[in-house]
């Protein structure tokens, strides 16, 4: 016995003349039914939106955009006459130049000079358009600009609205009617004395100034200023008989001046009465009492000595 053949049960059902019986097909626009959406879509799973719409995420355009430039820079008027004569000039034939006899040659040199005829063309007409599209903008943002003032002188110089006064804290009215900045009477008096200030500054800067050019021209006494010292000077400064001990002079090396000073030294040299002989106190009296006679003398010059 062959095996049975396992049949639908909607197929079971239905009769042999619906089987005939060609389907038609129902061309709709209603929304796909929740049992006709399959589990591996995403939209298996209702998810609520919200009302209010997602924000576009506007991706960043890369690169610089290079500064404008100013066609129209001041005093210059790019749409006279004179001025586009001279950028797009008229061919000049010349006597020498004769038409090719050749047609193709011929007509590639009509085409060129087509192609340059409308460049001029289009350069004198676009100068002259842009120059009223830049009349036209400044125009417009000249108006902007004077009703935006306009607006805001308007606010400043309007009342208080009714809620502002009766919300506002208790002010004087005398307060209230000083607009702007608030009055000053001692200001000239302030300015005088601000003006006196800055003249008694300068007068010190010039003074310490002269000072230092006085100091500069004392000081410029040992400059060397000509080869010939300078020849001096280094024949000195690298000599070794001067600069090293030797049996006859000590020589000028700091190596052959013994140790520097103490600041102990220093200190006892500066005072008076003091030190290890009387030699040593007498001399640095001596030395203390030069040095202050020579301060009270540049006090009195006014200059360094």
């Amino acid at each position: 016995m062959p095996p049975r053949i396992h049949t639908p049960r909607y197929i079971q059902a239905a009769s042999p003349q619906c089987l005939l019986r060609p389907r038609r097909r129902s061309f709709k626009t209603t929304t796909v039914s929740l049992s006709q959406i399959p589990p591996e879509s995403p939209e298996f799973i209702h998810i609520p939106q919200s009302a209010q719409p997602d924000a576009v995420y506007r991706w960043p355009i890369k690169g610089v955009l290079p500064k404008h430039r100013k066609i129209f820079p001041k005093n210059s008027d790019k749409t006279s006459a004179e001025y586009l004569a001279a950028v797009t000039p008229e061919p000049i034939a010349k006597p020498s130049s004769r038409r090719p006899s050749n047609p193709s040659t011929a007509a590639h040199v009509d085409f060129k000079a087509r192609l340059a005829a409308d460049r001029r063309r289009n350069l004198r007409e676009s100068l002259v358009e842009l120059q009223q599209r830049k009349a036209l903008s400044e125009k417009r943002m000249s108006i902007r600009s004077r009703g935006r003032e306009s607006h805001r002188q308007a606010l400043l110089s309007a009342p208080l609205p009714p809620d502002e006064q009766h919300t506002q804290p208790s002010i004087l009215s005398s307060s209230l009617s000083h607009r702007g900045s608030l009055p000053d009477p001692d200001r000239a008096a302030r300015l005088e004395q601000k003006r006196r200030n800055v003249e008694a500054h300068m007068a010190r800067k010039r003074e310490e100034r002269r000072n230092d050019l006085h100091v500069l021209y004392t000081n410029a006494q040992n400059f060397i200023v000509t080869e010939e010292a300078l020849s001096k000077e280094v024949d000195r400064v690298f000599d070794d008989l001067e600069q090293f001990s030797t049996e006859m002079k000590p020589g000028l090396n700091i190596w052959n001046r013994g140790f520097p000073s103490t600041v102990k030294e220093m200190l006892q040299r500066s005072s008076i009465g003091e030190g290890s002989t009387a030699v040593q106190m007498e001399s640095g009296h001596e030395a203390l009492t030069n040095e202050r006679v020579k301060r009270l003398g540049e006090e009195l010059t006014g200059g360094r000595m």
